[in-house]
């Protein structure tokens, strides 16, 4: 089932964004963004977090795993997108994506 996030700011008005969980609602709001170098400070933006196939089916995307190379994901290692991050801790979309490539090549 679609799932919608909106924001409201006073910079960029209304932003409406609707994909099959939130997570990929919230990667999609994030590359709006990211077209004006802003970052959202949240775990979903984090560059060493990522969704597990079941976390996006099951949870609807609303958690993703703290990863770390070479070790496999545990249940501990589940946080919400939308809690807060550091400006250190986040990245872009491609970013994250690509540190998530290479922790799946870390664990073979």
């Amino acid at each position: 089932m679609p799932v919608t996030i909106t924001v409201r700011s006073p910079c960029f008005g209304e932003l409406s964004f609707t994909d099959n969980n939130l997570f990929d609602a919230l990667s999609a709001y994030r590359r709006a963004l990211e077209q004006n170098h802003y970052f959202i400070l949240c775990n979903g933006a984090r560059k060493d977090a990522y969704p597990s196939q079941m976390a996006l089916q099951m949870g609807g995307g609303r958690k993703v795993y703290l990863l770390h190379s070479g070790k496999s994901a545990k249940r501990q290692d589940l946080v919400d997108i939308f809690g807060s991050a550091t400006i250190d801790q986040v990245c872009s979309v491609a970013e994250q994506r690509a540190a998530y490539e290479a922790w799946v090549q870390s664990l073979v």
